[in-house]
């Protein structure tokens, strides 16, 4: 039996370490009838530091984090803390599920490997609310790249909006989904994200992230190292790829001198010239409305960046459409999180490569 009008509270990690989103939404899995709360919450301190040291090792495989007791305390306090937000979201809204899409500590769909931090079980202990979570491997498993997990998200809210369409979404990682007048989706990561400039300016000026871009907008990129770094194999490859925010480690060291407005400038035009590149390149013909998503609203240098690229194609910002444009991605994750109950697709051989139309997430309650 369809399940409609369902409460749904999205928790998602992401791969970046700048904060957790969280979403409330009431959904049938089908339309999005209202969002009646988005926030954005920091780790502790301790925990983000935690979490740098495991994200930071290039060598991470899935035999080190089923063995790493430091992992597995770092997935005890961070599903601890999901716990708490839940908790404490509980006391004020009604919440029927919780869709909780962890931290990627690790992603290589060609190992059949994708992680996410959390523990389902415990979190529903904890909180006493149906968890779905673990989204990505059921596509796993059936040969897919387990991301992106938004097109089917992006379909919903723009159903009403002319096709075809292109959707640069922006979150830790950068996706492409593209949907034809039919309704048919392509869809795909296409480059770094915002985690890359986390990466810069913590490591360089200890900070989280570059605040509204100032940092960039007041350096000056340096070309030639974008030239190189746009010659990087993840983009050189077709689609269904996904992107694990490791694959560009090699080449953050060319930023390496860089002062510290510079770097962050250099990272974020390479961001909208990949993010260009890949869009250019890889879709067969780029329609003429853009819509630019994600975590783009925190960083309006990186938006300028992106828009700049894709000129004289007009981009336009998911707010002019939609009015619930905070914490993008925990409201996918609350949207399939209810299409997982009602065991609808959320993903597609177009937008993952898996062999067939998937549900997923594992249901704990």
């Amino acid at each position: 039996m369809t399940i409609k009008h369902i409460n749904s509270f999205g928790i998602f990690g992401g791969a970046s370490l700048n904060s957790v989103q969280t979403a409330l939404m009431e959904t049938d899995g089908l339309d999005v009838f209202e969002v009646k709360n988005t926030s954005q919450i920091f780790y502790p301190e301790t925990l983000i530091n935690d979490i740098r040291s495991v994200i930071g090792r290039k060598d991470l495989s899935l035999a080190d984090i089923r063995k790493d007791e430091k992992i597995r305390k770092i997935e005890e306090d961070i599903t601890q803390f999901y716990a708490e937000i839940i908790n404490n979201a509980s006391e004020t809204e009604e919440i029927d599920v919780v869709g909780v899409d962890g931290l990627t500590i690790l992603n290589k769909p060609e190992e059949i490997c994708s992680y996410q931090i959390d523990k389902g079980q415990a979190l529903h202990n904890l909180a006493g609310k149906k968890i779905v979570t673990h989204f990505h491997k059921a596509d796993l498993l059936s040969g897919g790249q387990a991301s992106p997990l938004s097109p089917v998200f992006f379909s919903a809210i723009t159903q009403n909006c002319e096709k075809p369409l292109l959707i640069i979404d922006v979150e830790a990682v950068s996706s492409l989904i593209h949907i034809s007048e039919t309704g048919w989706m392509i869809a795909f990561d296409c480059a770094p994200g915002a985690a890359m400039i986390e990466d810069w300016t913590y490591r360089h000026a200890n900070m989280q992230t570059d605040y509204n871009g100032t940092m960039a907008a007041f350096g000056k990129a340096d070309e030639q190292i974008i030239t190189s770094l746009l010659n990087h194999k993840f983009l050189r490859r077709k689609p269904p790829k996904s992107l694990d925010i490791r694959d560009f480690a090699d080449k953050k060291e060319h930023l390496e001198g860089l002062t510290v407005e510079n770097g962050a400038a250099t990272a974020t035009a390479f961001i909208a010239k990949a993010i260009a590149k890949a869009a250019k390149e890889l879709i067969e013909q780029l329609p003429e409305k853009i819509i630019l998503a994600g975590e783009i609203n925190k960083n309006p240098t990186l938006r300028r960046k992106i828009k700049q690229e894709f000129a004289p194609l007009a981009v336009e910002d998911l707010r002019d459409i939609y009015k619930y444009d905070l914490s993008i991605g925990a409201q996918v994750v609350a949207f399939n999180a209810v299409r997982r109950l009602n065991n609808m697709h959320i993903t597609f051989p177009s937008t993952t490569g898996a062999y067939e139309p998937l549900s997923g997430g594992e249901i704990y309650d």
